[in-house]
């Protein structure tokens, strides 16, 4: 085989830049011999070859129950069967006590969250007012210093012993359950 490239002869002399003024070199490749496999005129008798339809492309094989002709619309395929299932429903296995109890400790505990959150809230407000009551007048410094400074510790101790013991408290719930199963 041979690559020949064909350019202009204007260009042939002269340094070739890339550019859209200039157009581009064609390009032929040209065979001297002829290859083993190819056959110039093939046997329409023989029956051993798939006919092969052209077009279709890698993986891509007709069907035997569609027609070898037909070819189907870009983008659509054959679905398959769906199979539907039944929703996800409660465990049978508790009791109308055992829901009763669930329910109670899940208002029990959202009232807890909802305190902690507050208490979260009055924390942030007392780090707030601590941090800016340098700022603030010599009256409100001084009340602040006095009586704010000294709760804002003990607050923060309280909320932190909190959060760790609800932690604490989730985690063996949850151990509780998994040894139930």
């Amino acid at each position: 085989m041979a690559l020949q490239i064909y350019t202009p002869s204007y260009l042939a002399n002269t340094v070739y830049h890339r550019h859209s003024l200039f157009p581009k070199p064609k390009f032929s490749i040209k065979s001297k011999k002829p290859t083993v496999d190819a056959d110039p005129t093939p046997d329409p008798t023989s029956s051993s070859k798939k006919a092969v339809v052209p077009g279709q492309g890698f993986g891509s094989s007709p069907s035997p129950s569609s027609g070898s002709n037909k070819k189907k619309p870009k983008g659509k395929r054959e679905r398959a069967s769906i199979i539907r299932r039944s929703p996800v429903e409660k465990p049978a296995f508790l009791t109308k006590e055992e829901e009763a109890k669930a329910e109670e400790q899940g208002k029990n505990e959202s009232a807890f969250l909802l305190a902690w959150l507050g208490l979260g809230g009055i924390i942030l407000v007392q780090g707030i007012v601590l941090a800016a009551s340098g700022f603030l007048p010599e009256e409100w410094d001084k009340f602040f210093v006095k009586y704010l400074y000294p709760s804002f510790t003990p607050t923060v101790i309280l909320f932190l012993a909190g959060t760790v013991a609800y932690g604490v408290l989730k985690y063996l719930e949850n151990e509780k359950l998994k040894d139930q199963k």
